[in-house]
């Protein structure tokens, strides 16, 4: 999640070091990360009991938060690349007192049976997936999904010119345009697509039901 101050570069040097990349983020939504990250779980209905999979949960942060809303009973579980973000986000599940597993795991090929989730949430992480596994990425979040589940995209969209944000024109942002998936969306099975600005930045979302 990027804003005019910063560049493709600084997320790609975030990415590598967690501290850099949540000092990116509490700059970016100008101290407001809780806020942000409630308007997430706004949109995908998190709800308590229900079992949450986060791809690309980067630092832990939005699990956290969701984890929060799912209790008692829910769950949620973490998936991303990068070891480094995985470590920091297990420490600050710990710090938490989150009951939250984390797992390195690629978007394409998620280690999970079919049906294991009632939300799926893959936040600025599409932009970021190599093209030719895109479909795959969407394809494996579907499978993952009970029928009536929620799948939640929020990523870059609309035309360059409609964006205000600098580093939403450049690099894998200003490639990526979310509004390109809702087609592949209800091909893959999904009901109910709903699309927008988030209200934050130059992301939006793009949500869809399970049929």
């Amino acid at each position: 999640m990027h804003g005019n101050n910063a560049t493709a570069a600084d997320e790609s040097r975030g990415i590598g070091f967690p501290r850099l990349y949540d000092l990116l983020i509490l700059l970016l939504t100008r101290g407001r990360d809780a806020a942000y990250r409630a308007r997430l779980l706004d949109l995908a209905a998190v709800a308590p009991g229900e079992r949450m999979l986060d791809i690309g949960c980067g630092t832990g942060t939005q699990a956290v938060a969701a984890w929060r809303r799912v209790q008692p009973g829910g769950s949620v579980l973490g998936v991303d690349l990068s070891e480094n973000m995985l470590a920091a986000a297990r420490r600050k599940a710990r710090r938490a007192r989150a009951d939250i597993v984390f797992r390195a795991a690629d978007t394409a090929s998620l280690p999970f049976t079919d049906a294991s989730f009632d939300v799926v949430t893959l936040t600025t992480v599409m932009h970021m997936v190599p093209e030719a596994k895109r479909l795959a990425a969407l394809r494996e979040a579907a499978r993952v999904l009970r029928p009536g589940g929620r799948l939640l995209l929020v990523d870059y969209a609309g035309s360059l010119a409609s964006r205000t944000h600098l580093s939403a024109k450049h690099g894998p942002h200003g490639r990526f345009d979310l509004d390109l998936w809702r087609a592949p969306l209800a091909t893959e099975g999904f009901g109910d697509i709903a699309h927008g600005p988030l209200g934050w930045l130059d992301l939006h979302f793009l949500r869809g039901v399970k049929k």
